[in-house]
């Protein structure tokens, strides 16, 4: 066989794999391989051993050789010196084709005795890199660290954030392109090729309120709206809602109290004991044993209200479960509960399914069985009134007070009647300048004159212009009345205007108040309750002085009925004001 003289191993395998580790990037076309090629003569072939191949590594025993003498004895004066182009040559021959050491190789040359060493390696492959995400948005996840007050001062109930709030147009993530990874080469010279690096499509990550954007350095994703941004634990899908929604429920370890900035908050887990949620409007599709403070919108609770409370500073709240032990305000709304037991409810409007042993005052009160409650309110209805355990059931009408009515009444009539006197006074006085005999004269002359039922001669109209500059002054002053008049007569009007509103106004606020029961199936104490301007409103009254108050009896309360069957029906009629 034939072998390269003076090879360069690393140029022949760059040549013959093309493999960047061996070759530069600015290589010549012509290189340098060898200095020439030339025979393999079979004794040289005999002086080298088979290699170990083990795996990825290649083994060669190293050990000196020497002549042997005529008598088949080893001349240990005379040693065999080894080449390194043979070995590669013979290499090639056992098949190892790639990854020979060439320095490790000439080493093993000189070994005074016998030495095994590796010889050759085969080269592993480079693995590429996955695509991957890489956030650009900061606060895309929720920290959970206290929240940072003024004053380097820290609030242990609330997170620092919950729920990142972004702006249309952000960049919320861009996809970093997988990498192709690098063959490697075993000691046969076969390719060993990485596994396909992973990809995923971003398009799959955009959900509602994102959108796809290709671009010179990258494909990114970007918010078109405004709003809250959600991210699914499941499909990792971004979206932007208009609304907060959260299915981990509310407690101490996963959100702390919460104060939130939108418009609408969707809660799917609990609301735990003892925890604060404030924000606009709010869905608890699960129990609620903490706190809600909404500052308007609409409160819906799907299930039940135990031990908590609920506020509504502009809206309505709806508990479609049970409320127990807890307390509800909503007085600018309706509160409507399919059963409350042992609650405090406080509202404009208040609709219960079944109320037992609760304080209820609003403006109207629709309740269809009501049992051992004490009740305030302006209209009333009870589909069934009923006694629990010796406890009655107790309602306070709350009777309106006219007095600011009768006061305002009393001023506008005043005022009004003080205009008509003036009215009346100043005709009077217009009458007694009328009745002046040469004012008279003038007055009736010219009538006749604008009806042309007179005319007058030269002297005459001398004597008609006497007579009009002396009644002239007078004539002025008449003008000035009827001018003043006018004003007072519109004045009248105006006052009078206003005493039918009040008046309407009056009769409005008597025409609420009313009382039916339809059935009394216990012990039943009604009564109207006339509440002076000094005392303190009903609904700001701590929860047990106002279930005293409502069923205390004195001197501003009117028994109106006491019973323990039949049905009760009642309107009020106020006084003529």
């Amino acid at each position: 066989g034939l072998y390269f003289r003076g090879l360069d191993y690393e140029c022949f395998i760059s040549l013959l794999y093309g493999h960047p580790a061996t070759r530069g990037p600015a290589s010549p076309d012509e290189v340098l391989l060898a200095a020439d090629i030339t025979a393999f003569r079979p004794e040289r072939r005999a002086l080298y051993k088979e290699l170990l191949i083990d795996g990825d590594e290649a083994a060669y025993l190293f050990e000196p050789l020497y002549l042997e003498s005529p008598d088949g004895e080893p001349a240990t004066e005379t040693r065999v010196r080894l080449d390194v182009d043979e070995f590669i040559a013979s290499a090639w021959a056992q098949g190892v084709r790639f990854g020979i050491d060439v320095a490790a190789v000439g080493a093993g040359f000189d070994v005074d005795k016998a030495e095994r060493r590796i010889v050759a390696r085969s080269l592993p492959y480079v693995p590429g890199k996955d695509a991957e995400v890489c956030e650009l948005a900061p606060g895309l996840h929720r920290n959970n660290a206290p929240r940072r007050l003024l004053g380097d001062r820290v609030d242990l109930r609330q997170f620092e954030t919950r729920y990142p709030q972004v702006a249309a147009g952000l960049r919320l993530v861009r996809k970093n392109p997988r990498t192709p990874g690098t063959d490697g080469r075993n000691l046969a010279g076969q390719a060993l090729p990485p596994p396909l690096s992973k990809d995923f499509d971003l398009a799959s990550l955009a959900g509602p309120g994102t959108r796809i954007s290709h671009e010179d350095d990258g494909e990114y994703l970007l918010t078109t709206v405004c709003g809250f941004l959600n991210i699914d634990r499941q499909s990792n899908q971004f979206s932007i809602t208009d609304k907060i929604i959260s299915h981990e429920g509310v407690s101490v370890r996963t959100t702390g109290d919460l104060l939130l900035t939108g418009e609408e908050y969707e809660q799917h887990g609990e609301i735990q004991e003892k925890r604060v949620v404030q924000c606009r409007s709010i869905t608890a599709y699960a129990d609620v044993y903490g706190r809600i403070i909404s500052t308007g919108g609409l409160v819906r609770l799907q299930k039940n209200l135990v031990g908590g409370s609920a506020s509504n500073d502009d809206g309505d709240i709806v508990v479609e479960g049970m409320a127990s032990g807890a307390s509800l305000t909503a007085l600018a709304g309706c509160i409507n509960v399919k059963r409350a037991d042992n609650c405090v409810l406080l509202a404009r409007q208040v609709i219960v399914g079944q109320a037992t042993n609760c304080n209820i005052v609003a403006d109207e009160l629709t309740i269809e069985v009501a049992e051992a409650c004490a009740l305030a309110a302006q209209t009333t209805r009870l589909g069934s009134s009923r006694a629990r355990r010796e406890l009655d059931n107790v309602l306070l009408l709350l009777l309106p007070d006219l007095s600011a009515y009768d006061t305002k009444l009393s001023s506008l009539r005043g005022k009004r009647a003080a205009t008509d006197k003036a009215i009346a006074a100043h005709r009077a006085r217009m009458d007694v300048l009328r009745n002046d005999k040469e004012v008279a004269n003038y007055l009736a002359l010219a009538q006749r004159l604008r009806n042309h039922e007179a005319t007058l001669s030269a002297d005459q109209q001398v004597g008609w212009r006497r007579l009009s500059a002396l009644v002239a002054p007078t004539l002025r002053s008449l003008s000035q009345l009827s001018e003043l008049v006018k004003e007072l007569a519109t004045e009248s009007e105006a006052f009078g205007k206003q005493i039918d509103a009040v008046l309407a106004a009056r009769e409005e606020a008597c025409s609420k108040l009313n009382c039916d029961i339809a059935r009394i199936e216990g012990e039943t104490r009604v009564s109207a309750l006339l509440p002076r301007p000094a005392d303190v409103p009903l609904h700001a009254l701590p929860g047990k002085e106002l279930k005293a108050r409502l069923r205390r009896t004195d001197a501003a309360t009117r028994l109106l009925f006491a019973g323990h069957a039949g049905q009760f029906s009642w309107s009020y009629r106020s006084r003529p004001a």
